[in-house]
């Protein structure tokens, strides 16, 4: 299945609220969770999500080019 641009705009929209989230289910939990560590989670999801846009725009280049 192909990654579009609106798919990857949905993703990282989504990834924000969810980063932010996280460190508020750290706190229920008992963990006390560094903004740090919030900030370099969203980095490296965001990392993810380039690098799957970016393997489905390779799979979906023609084999001549």
């Amino acid at each position: 299945m192909a990654l579009t641009r609106a798919g990857v705009l949905v993703l990282v929209g989504f990834s924000v609220p969810v980063a932010i989230e996280l460190r508020t289910l750290f706190g229920i939990l008992g963990v006390e969770l560094p903004l740090v560590a919030v900030a370099g989670f969203e980095v490296a999801l965001l990392a993810a999500i380039a690098v799957a846009y970016g393997m489905s725009a390779d799979s979906n280049r023609p084999a001549g080019n």
